[in-house]
């Protein structure tokens, strides 16, 4: 499978991760996304709003644009561009010929010159650390039933639907 290839899957499955969590999260009561919890960020829809940050802060690095949100800081909002960005994200690598390209990356506290494959990669991964904390989160607070995130779930999937095509 080429680099490209690759990171196709990788947001694909970034954004099949993401909705699964947002249905799940949806699910629950939606006072409890906001309610105090153990872990990195103070509660759930502080979490979302990070990754969902941090998506737009690569998305904008790659297309060398400024960083730029387009969506409010409401419950709705954020679950919203949660999911609109992540979408971006399958939009865009469909759209490219080659992930070699270097973009420049400086932050606080990172400063380098990256391969557009190089920044996807390590900005999914975020995401998906992060989600792990959301998954935790939600039981800290008892949402049950949480959604099968893992990856080889996703293949699965895949492999089922290009069995029937």
């Amino acid at each position: 499978m080429e680099e490209a290839d690759k990171i196709k899957e990788l947001v694909a499955y970034n954004l099949w991760a993401n909705k699964r969590l947002l249905h799940w999260l949806t699910a629950n009561d939606k006072e409890l996304l906001t309610k105090e919890c153990r872990s990195s960020f103070p509660d759930i829809i502080q979490t979302v709003s990070h990754i969902l940050d941090g998506e737009i802060f690569y998305y904008s690095v790659l297309k060398e644009q400024p960083t730029e949100r387009l969506w409010g800081n409401s419950i709705e909002e954020i679950l919203k561009g949660f999911i609109e960005q992540s979408e971006a994200f399958v939009d865009y690598v469909k759209h490219q010929k080659s992930l070699n390209d270097f973009r420049f990356l400086k932050t606080k506290t990172l400063e380098g010159t990256f391969t557009q494959f190089e920044l996807i990669q390590h900005c999914m991964n975020h995401s998906t650390f992060h989600r792990g904390q959301i998954i935790t989160m939600g039981h800290q607070l008892g949402f049950s039933k949480a959604p099968s995130t893992d990856m080889l779930f996703f293949f699965i999937k895949r492999n089922k639907l290009r069995e029937i095509e």
